[in-house]
């Protein structure tokens, strides 16, 4: 900022110590007559006049009969300094002293603007108690001094707090698009010192679950399959139900590996197996009755049908036993590909593969009789379902903070099932059989499921979910019962739903 005239006036009248009306010519000093007041301002406000000009200013009137120019004029002829020569050197001395100053001194405008000369002392005064509120693991130093690292305010190089633009935003009330996060962010939460962007998206090298999950939907057209003489519709208890027998969690595991093949994508292998669905019951009949051979089958409806025919062996029995074992298996290959929201904490990948998908059944119904002689009959079921394809979907992860982080997933695909399915009986009334059925059919498989992961250790993550897998268009035990003791045609269009939790590590290398 520039100086006023009046202002460099004022400040070289202080400096040469003269005043701008004061009279420093003498009566008999010719030199100041034709110049009146003579005085350092006047040299430095008229340029400093050189030499030259002076001389011949003066020449005009006096050179010639002033015996003090004549003098001047013989010395200048020596080589010495007269008073004319030493009057510019001063000059040039002193506005460059003045100039110096006159560049370092901040105008009445410049204060009035707000600027303040840097106080270096007090800065450091102010480092030294900010750098001991530093904690001993700060966060990534930010920009505004160590109290900005250490969650802090910004402040400027006098140390004085500063507003940075993300602070211009006003806050927003919960339930006005925001929880009082900057910009209106219903996700600004506590990050434990870390900003959003610390938070990374969900990966891990290796998993391992447990897994407990239920098979339901299986035995919706079965029934009940034994009772006492009548059924249920004649208000007779049932004594087995498939499927309110088979609503147990089972216990089974997950494990996958995960390996690098770019910037953005990895190499996914994932295995899971079930080995223990079903269930295994035995009734008899004095136990449950207080009398022998009191037991009925459904193929009979319960000693009702056709006028209360009796199937020998299944009907009027003293024991009925039911076996059911079920098992699922899958196998992934897939690869997925990273990608991060619009806020960092939100992040994910898609998904690409190959999946194999196995589901077996063992279905058994035992009984035997003392009614008219000793007598047992058997059905056994059993049914394999391979079913392999190609699948996509993908994951989502949002960070509710620094080490913890909930997630969801889905995926599904078009499989072709290459089924089997076996029906025998031995029975002492009827034929046995033991038919055999296979083929191909278009099926669908689906599975997803929701996550939270909890960091415990750099290397260690501890998780836990939830996760259903649907699977249609399968050859299974339920759609493919006899309602009588012929062989029974293989039902292809029968489902299954799968649900329950998991838990277990992740672990990083």
């Amino acid at each position: 900022m520039g100086r006023t005239g009046n202002e460099a006036q004022k400040v070289l009248r202080n400096f040469s110590g003269c005043d701008g009306n004061a009279d420093y010519s003498t009566p008999d000093d010719p030199i100041s007559k034709p110049h009146g007041k003579f005085c350092v301002h006047e040299v430095v406000t008229s340029h400093c006049r050189d030499e030259t000009l002076f001389s011949r200013d003066l020449s005009k009137n006096q050179h010639n009969s002033d015996p003090l120019h004549r003098d001047r004029d013989r010395s200048r002829s020596r080589g010495d300094s007269g008073m004319n020569r030493s009057l510019p050197t001063a000059c040039r001395v002193t506005v460059a002293l003045l100039a110096s100053l006159w560049l370092t001194m901040p105008s009445a405008d410049a204060q009035s603007q707000g600027y303040q000369a840097p106080n270096f002392a007090n800065m450091g005064e102010q480092q030294f108690h900010q750098a001991q509120q530093i904690p001993a693991f700060p966060a990534s130093p930010l920009a505004g001094g160590p109290a900005a690292a250490s969650g802090g305010e910004y402040v400027d190089v006098q140390g004085n707090p500063i507003v940075v633009q993300t602070q211009y935003e006003e806050y927003c009330p919960p339930g006005m698009g925001g929880f009082g996060g900057g910009y209106g962010d219903p996700m600004a939460v506590d990050f434990g010192g870390y900003g959003q962007d610390q938070v990374g998206p969900h990966y891990f090298d290796i998993s391992a679950d447990v897994v407990f999950m239920q098979s339901t939907e299986l035995f919706n057209d079965i029934g009940v399959l034994s009772s006492n003489l009548g059924g249920p519709a004649a208000g007779a208890p049932s004594h087995i139900d498939p499927e309110s027998a088979s609503d147990d969690y089972e216990a089974g595991f997950q494990v996958a590996v995960r390996y690098d093949i770019g910037a953005l994508a990895v190499f996914e292998a994932t295995y899971m197996g079930i080995y223990d669905f079903g269930f295994n019951e035995t009734v008899n009949a004095v136990t449950v009755n207080g009398l022998p051979n009191s037991l009925y089958s459904s193929f009979s409806d319960f000693g009702t049908a056709g006028g209360g025919t009796v199937i020998n062996g299944f009907d009027a029995a003293n024991n009925h036993t039911f076996v059911y074992e079920s098992e699922l298996q899958s196998a992934e290959l897939s690869v997925r590909r990273y990608w991060v929201g619009t806020n960092p904490r939100v992040s994910g990948t898609l998904l690409a593969g190959a999946r194999y998908v196995r589901m077996t059944e063992d279905f058994a119904f035992l009984a035997d009789s003392t009614n008219t002689g000793p007598a047992t009959a058997a059905l056994l079921l059993q049914g394999e379902n391979d079913l392999v394809g190609f699948q996509f979907g993908g994951d989502g992860w949002i960070g509710l903070r620094q080490g913890l982080r909930i997630g969801s997933e889905v995926k599904a695909g078009v499989y072709n099932n290459s089924f089997k399915f076996r029906s025998a009986l031995t029975a002492p009334s009827d034929p046995d059989y033991d038919v055999l059925t296979s083929g191909d059919q278009v099926a669908f498989v689906g599975e997803g499921g929701a996550t939270i992961v909890a960091d415990i250790l750099p290397s260690i993550s501890i998780r836990g979910g939830y996760k259903v897998m649907y699977l249609s268009s399968i050859a299974t035990v339920g759609g493919s019962y006899p309602t009588d003791l012929t062989a029974p045609p293989v039902g292809t269009q029968g489902h299954a739903l799968f649900h329950g939790f998991n838990g277990g590590l992740e672990y990083v290398w």
